[in-house]
């Protein structure tokens, strides 16, 4: 084998610890049958698939190998007899399948055979090279020059090196091919075998001498006087890095370098006419021949070629193939394949479908085997869940109806009859079966006491046979409802209820009892299932007229109506554990709790026939077209549905027989009553671990083209690609079918695609735009969970277009010629903006000095008081620092601080007096009620502070709100200073104006308890400045 020990090696060498040591000339004979299949397989996109089929293999194990250097064993006779073994110790586990051009392989021969560390088996014949992934054989194209190969090398550098008939050696590195076919430095270009040494050098066997190709590539002839023109069959190398072989003639050497280390000619040997060589795995020197006849030996080349031991392989001939692995020698010979254990016993698999010609042999990563012949194909052996009964013990294709297990021996009802077989898988015939031969039965039940009831369509109606192997017939006479039994269960009270096509009745103590029929209210008699409830009820399915609820007085009926789907009830399952009743309908599953149906919306099938539950909380479902395994509370839940399923692919030999009644043991074994035999499979010990499937994306396509992934292993794709695939694999050679999820991130749906491995097919992505994506590939569990997944990186190179520079300079351009609208647009705009701006502005002013005039004219004696106001303020506002923009909106503020005096009565706000207390807190409300006519002014949300706060004072004594120094917005103390001034300033009708220096020194005198004193710091800086000085002579009030 190219790989190291694998998974059914390892089983093998487990079952063959406990062969039994027995020293004799003849030894004990084991047979071991493995069912086979012929695989369903599609081929260039083929959709054709043919019906798979099912045979096995027997381990015979004969043990007439001597050790001919005087170790010969001691011998006695003694009896044959035979033992079923297999990797589990029971026959079951294991099925061999055969590849050929009936389903998928290109020929029906195969001369080698590869695997690839990518996954990949490699397969060579003289129709060229063929590739498979566990779904499809794909043919390499004979236009690379790769036909009539003869053997194929995986070496160090997980490189393929390809033999080929007439064309010299190829090799094959991510999807290239080279060639090495010169005729100088090779003899020949028929290439027989290849080989790699411990320093990385390739040697190549032809037809005529030795090449070897070194790790620079470089092909050198290889010069030796006794092999240059010899035909070298095989070469192989040793662990002790010499590279072994042997030559048509039968002569054996041994090469390490460029040095001959070993040669011997057959002249002088024992044995003539070897084929092969297999170098031993502890012992240097020490090599396995094969010969034309029935014998392998093991020869010493640091001994002149001693004989160490001799193997008869009887009754192999002509071994082509040697390999050993694990202390266990396998041999592929012209007529078949056996192994030598390593107590020298032979053991013979038979019944393969593979018999001829078997040239060569690998196992892969998961442990299983592949077997090539020239002449029938590719075979390989992978672990099978499902064991075929019928073909273990030899018998034919037969409808099984039931099945049941008592006292180590199986029983199935068939429609000819009763077939029993015991645990050697042998048939037993007895009086039972002499009795229902011909026999149509239906099912078969075993009770407390150990007595089997066997439900018939015959005149025997339902047989009981005890443990005293008594047999009683029960029948119309006895009281039986009909002669045609369905089925039988027993109650918990010890009664056996008998469904019969014309109701039920009951058998205690060996006397027919109760009778349930029509005058029970069963409107159909014809029941095809029976289950007892949990408070002394019986329930009863019928075949058209729904469920029937049986208890001491009452019948009700449960159909349609009440939820289900179909009144064709096949099968009724107490769940203990849910604490519900499963129901087969002809149509759907649905379940009964508390006598509420809920029909199960998305099961994926509907023609079902028997539910099973293991100790994983999983529900095993036989249906027509299979097995399909989903969790209970999915199915409680009634939402999405998960599932595994199993059918002819995956190494179910047939389906369940439709309303059939299958025997489940308490170790979980189930025997399965279908329509070609029984089928055997234990649900407690199936596991859907799929953590040694390999996941691949090994290369992908763009436009046709085949690209490899970079040193950092990203895939880089050409900027002009239209059409990407993406060949993503999960490799499994087994028969698990395992559900694939793939997603590209942002480009497929959230959540991706998912489907069963046999269906994956490439993905295809067409025009993606440059950049990089993220590619997922995982494997779904049951319980649609995620397990091991693969994420792969792909960078599509980017167009000029979608570079970042182009992108950059197509902006940039966009935003020079953008700007230039705009620039051209917003001048034009603003230059309208503002002139209807400045006649807005225009109008607002115009307004707030219409509203200004409005408060002066009525009172008559502050005429023109709000327009000066206004000027001393924004004075004052400008020495201060506010910007233009500012002032202007100061001096409107300004203008209107006296606008709340339009609510005061006209006799007091022109009262030539004193103003009483009461006329002066009328007054006083003026502040007030100017913020609030002014406060809703969005457009000037400050307008309303001069109006409502000019008569705080900085001390807080001012009113309205009593505020007091930083408290007062600014506009409203500059207002007071200003306010203050033309107050005392103006002449009124009832007093003069002051002189400017009494204003002067009063406002001094109440800077900083009445006014701020920073403002009137200001009014005193203009006073100096001469800003005053037509206020020196009283104005005179209007």
């Amino acid at each position: 084998m190219n790989n190291k020990t694998g998974y059914l090696v390892t089983l093998f060498f487990l079952m063959f610890s406990f062969w039994p040591q027995v020293s004799a000339k003849k030894e004990t004979e084991a047979s071991y049958s493995v069912p086979y299949i012929e695989e369903n397989i599609t081929y260039n996109d083929s959709d054709d698939v043919n019906e798979s089929t099912f045979a096995g293999f027997n381990f015979d194990a004969d043990d007439d190998s001597k050790n001919k250097d005087g170790d010969e064993s001691a011998t006695k006779e003694g009896s044959e007899s035979k033992n079923n073994i297999d990797p589990t110790g029971n026959g079951d586990g294991f099925a061999a399948i055969l590849y050929n051009n009936s389903n998928g392989l290109p020929t029906s021969e195969a001369n080698a055979i590869a695997e690839t560390p990518d996954g990949f088996i490699w397969i060579g014949g003289y129709s060229g090279l063929t590739r498979y992934d566990g779904n499809n054989f794909s043919r390499i194209d004979s236009s690379t020059g790769i036909d009539s190969v003869v053997s194929l090398y995986v070496d160090s550098k997980e490189r393929l090196w390809i033999g080929t008939n007439e064309n010299g050696v190829a090799l094959m590195e991510r999807g290239e091919v080279s060639f090495f076919d010169s005729g100088d430095e090779l003899r020949s270009l028929s290439v027989r075998s290849i080989a790699e040494d411990n320093d990385g050098n390739i040697y190549i066997a032809t037809t005529s001498g030795l090449a070897m190709i070194n790790q620079s590539l470089e092909l050198k002839a290889l010069s030796f006087e006794e092999l240059n023109s010899e035909y070298i069959v095989e070469i192989v190398c040793g662990k002790d890095g010499i590279i072994y072989g042997i030559t048509n003639d039968g002569d054996v050497f041994g090469v390490k370098g460029s040095q001959l280390v070993y040669y011997f000619n057959d002249d002088n040997f024992k044995y003539n006419n070897l084929y092969c060589i297999c170098p031993h795995d502890a012992k240097s020197g020490y090599l396995y021949l094969g010969t034309e006849k029935s014998e392998i030996v093991l020869v010493d080349l640091n001994d002149n070629m001693k004989i160490v031991k001799e193997y008869s392989v009887d009754p192999h001939i002509k071994v082509n193939k040697i390999d050993e692995n694990n202390d266990h020698i396998w041999v592929c010979a012209d007529n078949g394949v056996g192994l030598i254990l390593s107590n020298g016993k032979y053991i013979t698999i038979n019944n393969l479908p593979m018999t001829s010609s078997i040239d060569d042999m690998i196992s892969d990563y998961e442990g299983n085997l592949w077997f090539v012949s020239s002449r029938q194909g590719v075979m390989k052996i992978v672990p099978n869940i499902f064991v075929d009964i019928n073909e273990r013990a030899g018998l034919e294709d037969m409808v099984v109806n039931t099945t049941c297990v008592k006292d180590d021996l199986l029983y199935a009802g068939t429609d000819r009859g009763l077939v029993i077989i015991d645990k050697d898988n042998k048939r037993i015939e007895n009086d039972l079966t002499k009795k229902l031969d011909s026999v149509r039965i239906r099912c078969i039940m075993v009770d407390s006491k150990e007595t089997m009831w066997i439900s018939t369509y015959s005149d025997f109606g339902l047989v009981a046979y005890d443990k005293s192997e008594n047999i009683v017939s029960y029948t119309e006479k006895d009281g039986l409802p009909s002669m045609k039994v369905r089925s039988t269960i027993e109650s918990d009270d010890g009664r056996i209820y008998v469904a019969t096509t014309g109701g039920v009745c009951t058998i205690l103590n060996g006397e027919v009892r109760n009778s349930y029929g029509t005058e029970r209210g069963l409107n159909n008699t014809e029941i095809l299932s029976v289950c007892q409830g949990d408070d002394g009820s019986i329930y009863f399915g019928s075949d058209g007229d729904g469920i029937y609820k049986v208890n001491a007085t009452n019948t009700f009926r449960i159909s349609r109506k009440d939820g289900l789907k179909s009144d064709v009830i096949l099968k009724i399952k107490k769940d203990e554990k849910r604490g519900l009743y499963w129901i087969i309908t002809s149509n759907s599953i649905a379940y009964l709790k508390d006598d509420v149906v809920t029909t199960i919306d998305k099961f994926p099938y509907s023609n079902n026939f028997d539910i099973f539950a293991d100790d994983s909380d999983n529900l095993w479902i036989l249906g027509s077209s299979g097995i399909y395994v989903v969790k209970a509370e999915q199915m409680i839940a009634n939402g999405d549905i998960d599932y595994i399923f199993y059918d002819s692919n995956c190494g179910l030999p047939f389906i369940a027989t439709a309303n059939s009644y299958s025997c489940i043991q308490d170790d979980g074994t189930l025997y399965i009553a279908g329509n070609k035999g029984i089928c055997k499979v234990n649900i407690k010990e199936h596991s859907d671990d799929f953590s040694d499937i390999r996941l691949s994306v090994p290369f992908v396509e763009a436009d046709g083209k085949v690209i490899y992934p970079e040193n950092d292993g990203i895939f880089v794709i050409p900027s002009n690609t239209k059409r990407l695939l993406i060949h993503g694999f999960a490799f499994t050679y087994t028969l698990k079918n395992p559900k694939i999820n793939y997603e590209m991130m942002g480009i497929d749906q959230p959540g991706g695609i998912t489907l069963y491995k046999k269906d994956l097919v490439p993905p295809s992505y067409t025009n993606l735009q440059g950049g990089e994506y993220t590619f997922k590939i995982s494997i779904i569990g049951n319980g649609n969970t995620a397990g091991k997944e693969l994420i792969v990186k792909i960078r599509k190179e980017k167009t000029i277009t979608e570079k970042s520079w182009f992108k950059v300079l197509v902006v940039l351009s966009c935003a020079v010629v953008l700007g230039l609208i705009v620039g051209l647009y917003i001048r034009r705009k603003t230059k309208r903006l503002m002139k209807e701006q400045k006649k807005n502005q225009k109008f607002i002013d115009e307004m707030v000095e219409a509203l200004a005039r409005c408060v002066d004219v009525k009172d008559k004696y502050t005429n023109g008081h709000s327009f000066r106001v206004a000027q001393y303020t924004t004075m004052f506002a400008e020495r201060m620092g506010y910007s233009e923009k500012e002032l202007v909106d100061i001096h409107r503020i300004a203008l209107l601080h006296d606008i709340g005096k339009i609510s005061i009565p006209i006799d007091i706000l022109n009262k030539p007096g004193k103003l009483t207390d009461e006329e002066f807190a009328v007054m006083k409300s003026h502040a007030a009620k100017g913020y609030e006519i002014l406060k809703d002014i969005t457009v000037m949300p400050n307008l309303a502070l001069g109006a409502g706060y000019h008569h705080e004072r900085y001390d807080g004594k001012g009113y309205p709100k009593g505020l007091k120094s930083d408290e007062i917005p600014m506009i409203a103390q500059i207002i007071a200073v200003a306010d203050c001034l033309d107050a005392m300033t103006s002449t009124r009708p009832y007093r003069k104006g002051m002189p400017l220096e009494k204003a002067i020194s009063i406002i001094t005198e109440v800077s900083g308890t009445q006014l701020n004193p920073d403002v009137v710091n200001v009014f005193l800086q203009l006073v100096e400045e001469g800003a005053f000085d037509d206020l020196r002579v009283p104005k005179e009030g209007q």
